[in-house]
């Protein structure tokens, strides 16, 4: 299942060639034994909170992990466990919006794949180079947004990033978490009015 072919198997031996991944996650899915596991930072992600004001980017897809919790308590639940600030990720996707709507009114675009996946980004560079002159000239929503906090909460602030995708994440944040990581983290917090359980 792989879209670059970057699982090795040698006799019994099976491991994942970091050069050629792409983080298209379809190996995790698809292994019959379990054996890949998503890891973000939490070990990080602890100390930035103890340090310092950290801001958390949560994507949208933490309404359906967290059901039947309204995102409300979710977000209420971050700041109790210290986060200095929470974004829905929305932001991003505005801001790329903009420029694509600039971009399809430009007559010198009439072939266009859209850069807002890394994963698909990475695919054409590797496996399409000659494609790589119709990508749009545009960052991904998670960059836009990440430029666009440390421009509110200023340049060296600790930025980190909860979601499905974690190669979404690679290079743009200070750490990165799946939502069960993120659910652990809240369950470590000490237990008051704005945590959730499960």
């Amino acid at each position: 299942v792989c879209p670059t072919s970057a699982i090795a198997v040698e006799d019994t031996d099976v491991w994942i060639v970091d050069d050629a991944c792409v983080r298209a996650g379809l190996c995790f899915e698809a292994c019959p034994h379990d054996a890949i596991e998503v890891i973000g930072d939490r070990a990080r992600v602890r100390e930035l909170l103890a340090a310092r004001a950290t801001v958390l980017v949560l994507t949208g897809e933490a309404a359906v992990h967290f059901h039947p919790h309204a995102l409300e308590q979710v977000v209420n639940a971050c700041f109790h466990a210290g986060f200095a600030g929470v974004h829905h990720g929305v932001v991003g996707e505005e801001l790329v919006a903009a420029e694509y709507l600039r971009l399809f009114t430009d007559g010198r675009w009439q072939t266009l794949i859209r850069s807002t996946c890394p994963v698909l980004v990475e695919t054409v560079r590797k496996q399409y180079p000659d494609l790589v002159r119709y990508l749009a000239p545009v960052v991904t929503p998670l960059r836009a947004e990440v430029d666009y906090l440390r421009g509110v909460y200023g340049e060296d602030v600790p930025i980190v990033y909860a979601g499905v995708c974690l190669a979404d994440a690679m290079g743009n944040v200070d750490a990165a978490l799946t939502f069960h990581e993120l659910e652990l983290l809240l369950e470590e917090a000490p237990q008051g009015a704005d945590s959730i359980e499960r």
